[in-house]
């Protein structure tokens, strides 16, 4: 992590702070050049014009000046051609001025006496002093040419002694108009190397900082282990690549089949060195106009531009079959590959249903046993993207407090009185609306969301029956939860939590779940009614029922299910929907359990129930599902309690 780091770091500041030398030559400071070198040449031949004419300007002003007009202008050609980089002129630049100046100090030194001539030399050459040190600025050159920026410097320094301690050398006195000359001129340079360094620091600074952003952007967006760019990037390229009046383009969702067993039986770094090689192979096959995506362990998406359907399901076929061979190879096991294929614009215009759809035709590749190539299917797959999109939702639904309890009584049918109250989950959502358990149920417990929003409704269930000290709350219970180490410590901290007792706790199971030869789940149970919990089996009789298996469990209620109510008012069905329930009463008598029977809607289906010996009742035509404020209401306008309390899994004497 570290090296990727700080090669993002040194690529992105390098390119801002220290020129390549086989860069290009910039435009900009190309254009810049061809208009201040001509200005410079001006300069020169405009001092050379109104120069004073005498000895030091025709013997050495004049032959220094021409030659720096013949550099300047050679340079300023060489820009004008592209005959150089920008570090190369701006180094021979600098280095045709500094030897400019250099030699014109040096015989100032050797030649000239007078302070009428020296010192106006010397305020010439304080202009041209300060003006290279500030070309650092402008030419934005290697950090190598502070060396001869201080050179220089140092040479000015010391033929500034030189021309200073000459007089004394010939028996002269020294001349204060040339030595203030002298001290301004090295002021000057001094104060302007100084300055110009200054400012190079902090704008070497703040490039790093840029670099450091500029990296940290890239890493956003890059996948670190394949270089291939990530998530980010594919959702900025498909917001791109879906504007209107956009090009038709086919999307690929790819998936190594088994990734996770690679990873536990050859280790991670086999794992990793089968996504780099299959990530080259994606690249490599998929052709020079698509971009390969990796979007998170073991996905990688394709985007084929400009492609119809046909090429993209051959590119698809390609990378089914040829793309998983080499990293297979490598890693020494066979890997397959399974993909899912959508199509802009012909599936849809979003990007994020894109990405969807071609989700959705994956997981219908994994379901039908993977290593195969399928396109979306709205008819066939809008089911899957429905689950898939409860799935995403309902991660959430317990932090944003969109899951509820509402509170279904159940009557003992001898006196119409409410002796337990069954506790239901609803979930609202702020889009979707009132999504049905039949729905959500089954994709939490697919999701493995089943554990702690079953967790939290024992909890809420326990806490709110405290309000009811006649009742038993009855709270429906997963065959996953029930198939987990920690269920039974976590009814006994709900429990605990709430100061339930548990006598008024029941655990309702799908027959299913309490019937299946699982000695875990006997074990749970067995525990949990040791405790004090009663069980209960609920949809008794919609399933195939192991007779033998229910003697062996610590049952304390059975509810049929609501199609056997439903059938001893049908005329067709009444006579082996009476036989059922009859059989099913005895055997419960037997066991010291009793009878609900749920689906209970209309006077017939009441008058029914009872006649069969049913104890409890339970459904619509009763009462619906209410909050808690409203059953508090209910239990306050039903009968008054009986003197003789029934027990605990058997209401009815």
């Amino acid at each position: 992590m570290k090296t990727v780091w700080n090669r993002f770091i040194h690529s992105t500041h390098m390119r801002r702070t220290d020129p390549s030398p086989a860069a290009p030559l910039p435009e900009t400071w190309r254009l810049s050049m061809l208009v201040i070198l001509p200005v410079l040449v001006l300069f020169v031949g405009t001092l050379q014009v109104f120069s004073r004419h005498d000895l030091w300007d025709r013997t050495y002003d004049l032959p220094l000046n021409l030659m720096l007009l013949t550099l300047l202008s050679g340079i300023w050609l060489a820009t004008a051609r592209r005959w150089a980089t920008q570090t190369t002129l701006a180094l021979t630049l600098l280095l045709s001025c500094a030897a400019f100046l250099t030699v014109k100090l040096a015989l100032l030194a050797a030649v000239v006496q007078e302070p009428a001539v020296l010192v106006p030399e010397l305020i010439e050459t304080m202009v041209w002093l300060p003006t290279l040190f500030l070309w650092r600025l402008v030419a934005d050159t290697p950090r190598s040419m502070i060396n001869v920026l201080n050179a220089l410097l140092a040479g000015v320094a010391t033929l500034s002694g030189v021309i200073l301690l000459a007089p004394l050398l010939r028996g002269e006195p020294l001349q204060p108009d040339v030595i203030r000359a002298l001290l301004h001129l090295n002021l000057s340079a001094a104060v302007t190397l100084h300055l110009t360094s200054l400012f190079m620091r902090r704008h070497e600074d703040l490039g790093q900082r840029r670099g450091e952003q500029n990296a940290l952007r890239a890493l956003s967006s890059t996948d670190l282990l394949t270089g291939l760019p990530g998530r980010t990037r594919l959702q900025e390229d498909l917001r791109r690549m879906t504007q209107p009046g956009s090009a038709s383009f086919a999307l690929l969702h790819v998936d190594v089949d088994g990734f996770k067993i690679v990873n536990a039986t050859l280790g991670h770094p086999a794992g990793d060195t089968l996504l780099c090689i299959l990530a080259r192979e994606l690249e490599r096959l998929s052709g020079p106009d698509a971009q390969v995506y990796r979007l998170s362990g073991d996905e990688f998406v394709v985007l084929l531009p400009g492609v119809t359907p046909e090429q993209a399901d051959w590119t698809g076929q390609t990378l089914l079959h040829e793309a998983a061979i080499e990293p297979s190879a490598q890693v020494g096991v066979e890997t397959t590959l399974s993909i899912g294929l959508t199509l802009y614009p012909h599936d849809s215009s979003d990007p994020d249903e894109l990405l969807r759809h071609a989700d959705s035709a994956l997981f219908a590749v994994k379901r039908a046993g993977r290593r195969r190539l399928r396109r979306y299917h709205p008819e066939q797959d809008a089911l899957t993207e429905r689950s898939q999109l409860l799935a995403r939702e309902l991660g959430g639904a317990l932090p944003r407090q969109e899951l509820t309890l509402v509170f279904q009584p159940v009557y003992r049918l001898a006196d119409h009185r409410i002796v337990k109250a069954e506790a239901l989950l609803r979930w609202t959502h702020p889009t979707l609306g009132r999504v049905s358990p039949a729905e959500f149920i089954p994709v939490a417990e697919r999701s493995g969301l089943i554990t702690p929003i079953g967790t939290w409704v024992l909890n809420e269930a326990c806490r709110a029956a405290l309000a009811w000290p006649d009742l038993t709350i009855s709270v429906n219970v997963s065959a996953v939860q029930l198939l987990q180490f920690e269920f039974r410590a976590t009814v006994q901290a709900a429990l605990t939590r709430s100061g339930l007792p548990p006598a008024r706790l029941e655990l309702e199971l799908t027959e299913t779940a309490v019937l299946y030869e699982d000695a875990r789940t006997a074990r749970t149970l067995h525990e949990l009614r040791e405790m004090g919990v009663q069980i209960s089996i609920d949809d008794f009789g919609s399933g195939y029922s192991n007779l033998m298996r229910l003697r062996t469990l610590p049952i304390t209620g059975v509810k049929l299910d609501r199609s056997i109510t439903a059938d001893l008012t049908d005329p067709a069905a009444a006579q082996f929907a009476q036989a059922l329930t009859q059989a099913v009463t005895g055997i419960a008598r037997n066991l010291g359990a009793d009878v609900t029977a749920e689906g209970i809607e209309t006077p017939a289906h009441l008058s029914a129930v009872r006649t069969l010996r049913c104890q409890l009742g339970q459904g619509y035509g009763l009462a619906l599902p209410m909050n808690g404020s409203e059953l508090t209401e209910r239990l306050l306008q039903q009968p008054a309690q009986p003197a003789e309390t029934p027990q605990p899994g058997r209401l009815i004497h």
